[in-house]
């Protein structure tokens, strides 16, 4: 079956759209299909075309690749927060609230195929930043210890400084600099 006829199944009457997926399909495979932000062309979502392809065309591990790879790409990001000695003495609250992104990092987890390789990722990353940053933080002193929040764990996890974990909390609270202007917060 040539792909006109297989955009013509699919219920595109101009293939102009199919034919550019499938020619994209066919040369970066499921995995970079899927990652890829086609623009919604009125007949079939990226997610639902690719998967009637494989459920017409595909065999077992085409679908088991196809269900794997979405349930990678779906996957929340991780937080860590680096926790450090700091206590405020005159910092304006704007330049604090301004420099709070530099103690809570966003982690893709989208990358780890297991629980196990997002963790050695964690302890990796927490050993190199505090090498990096010589074991402070900018205005925020001396770093303690970096707790991580990922869905993939029922508890945070606390780290310290060389990467090992020390403790899993179920809560860890910690303060937060924000600007609010007529109470919504500036970011």
């Amino acid at each position: 079956m040539n792909k006109k006829e297989i955009c013509k199944k699919l219920g595109y009457h101009n293939p102009k759209k199919c034919l550019e997926k499938l020619e994209y399909l066919e040369k970066n495979g499921i995995e970079n299909f899927l990652k890829h932000n086609f623009k919604y062309d009125f007949i079939l979502s990226s997610e639902l075309f690719l998967k009637k392809v494989l459920e017409m065309y595909g065999d077992e591990e085409d679908m088991k690749l196809f269900k794997k790879t979405k349930e990678k790409l779906s996957r929340s990001s991780g937080n860590l927060f680096i926790n450090t000695d700091f206590k405020r003495i005159s910092e304006p609250i704007f330049v604090l609230a301004m420099m709070e992104g530099v103690r809570n990092i966003s982690i893709d987890k989208r990358e780890f195929e297991n629980i196990e390789e997002e963790l050695e990722y964690i302890k990796n990353f927490v050993k190199n930043h505090y090498q990096k940053n010589n074991g402070t933080l900018k205005i925020w002193r001396n770093i303690v210890s970096y707790i991580y929040t990922s869905d993939s764990f029922d508890k945070k996890i606390v780290f310290d400084t060389e990467g090992n974990i020390i403790d899993e909390v179920d809560n860890f609270i910690h303060s937060k600099a924000t600007i609010k202007i007529k109470n919504k917060e500036i970011k």
